[in-house]
């Protein structure tokens, strides 16, 4: 039995150096999946840095061609250097215009005066005159002359003589 005993002793000792060597084993596995845990979510994160990159190189090329449509634009409708579309409405005193115009901040005043009447010929044949911020329009000059900006609003009066 002694025998017995010895060897089953030896087996039991060949186990456990077994199951050490496993574990260890184990531990190595583990700190590997640990790194290449790691590793993929800094590749993740580098993926979505590229995307973030790709994605602005796209609004880039948006850019360039949104700019090339104006220059393009600007060439058809024949625009100088200085020449810049603006928002302008039109109202009257007695409230019955209300009008949103565009037009070129180098566009002289009558220019506009001539397609406000179009839309409302009751005041062609009254004599009028139009405000914006508190001065008076100059017919003969441009906008930006008049210190017309984007989205003034200008306001027409009726001329009275009484």
């Amino acid at each position: 039995m002694d025998k017995q005993n010895e060897e089953y002793q030896i087996k039991i000792n060949k186990l456990e150096k077994y199951i050490k060597e496993l574990e260890l084993k184990l531990k190595e596995k583990d700190i590997i999946i640990n790194e290449e845990i790691i590793k993929n979510d800094n590749l993740n994160k580098r993926i979505k840095e590229l995307e973030n990159i790709s994605n602005n190189n796209d609004k880039k090329n948006d850019i360039k061609e949104l700019e090339n449509e104006i220059k393009l634009f600007k060439s058809y409708c024949k625009f100088s250097g200085e020449d810049k579309l603006i928002s302008i409405k039109f109202i009257s005193v007695d409230q019955e215009i209300n009008f949103n115009i565009v037009a070129k901040n180098t566009d002289i005043f009558s220019k506009l005066e001539t397609m406000l009447y179009e839309k409302y010929p009751k005041y062609v044949d009254s004599v009028n005159f139009f405000l914006v911020n508190g001065n008076r329009i100059n017919n003969h000059r441009s906008l930006k002359d008049n210190k017309i900006k984007n989205n003034d609003v200008i306001t027409l009066q009726i001329q009275d003589f009484d």
